[in-house]
């Protein structure tokens, strides 16, 4: 239990202080804090999990998670589509785990007219950012667009899977969805549409937050 503590306490100090980093725009207390946030939770979870097994795949988002925040950290020229790599192989992982949970609940007609709304939805919100980035990123069109089906799928399923089993299981899985799609949402704005600070440090805040529900997901979803 001690484990588990100091490891969470070092999750939130560290992304804590990655955020402030941010915000003041100190790349050395950036560079100190912001690698340590995923091996804090990654620890956090081995804690949970002493004595019992632990998912591979967990271990894949995070460090493909843990991969693309370095890059980001490295600040290179054109990176959205490198760093969009180690997420989209992420939520793909992610997907396959909600596609999982999904094939063991009930269909329910109901679920599935409230996942396709989810769905279309996000796929709008994701053709609006399309129109307004097109004319100086014409190269990001097709990256967006299948990164984009890959993580409103997640969010769609994820929201599926709430609605038929409300459980706390499935509502990490949902924050997990629905923090990721923000944190995306907002980087996309920020980094071609609107310049604004604010945007960053919000999105930058809630993507160290997902991680967390990640993880809480992944300890809970076996014993439901």
């Amino acid at each position: 239990m001690r484990t588990r503590k100091v490891a969470l306490g070092l999750y939130i100090t560290a992304s804590f202080l990655a955020v402030l980093a941010t915000m003041l725009g100190n790349d050395i207390l950036l560079t100190l804090t912001k690698p340590v946030v995923i091996p804090a939770i990654l620890f956090y979870y081995l804690a949970i999990k002493r004595q019992q097994p632990v998912s591979f795949l967990l271990l894949a988002v995070l460090i493909l998670n843990f991969i693309g925040d370095s890059i980001v950290l490295l600040e290179l020229e054109d990176q959205t589509t490198i760093i969009m790599i180690p997420y989209f192989i992420a939520y793909v992982i992610l997907l396959k785990f909600s596609i999982e949970d999904v094939r063991k609940m009930k269909c329910h007609t109901s679920g599935l007219l409230l996942s396709g709304f989810v769905f279309c939805f996000l796929m709008y919100i994701m053709y609006a950012l399309i129109q307004l980035f097109i004319d100086t990123n014409r190269e990001l069109v097709i990256p967006v667009i299948i990164y984009g089906i890959v993580l409103s799928a997640f969010g769609a399923i994820a929201a599926y899977c709430y609605y038929i089993k409300n459980s706390t299981f499935t509502f990490y899985l949902l924050m997990a969805a629905l923090l990721s799609i923000v944190s995306d949402v907002f980087y996309m704005v920020f980094s071609f549409i609107f310049h604004f600070p604010a945007f960053h440090y919000f999105e930058f805040a809630v993507q160290l937050i997902s991680y967390f529900f990640m993880v809480k997901y992944f300890v809970l979803r076996k014993n439901s």
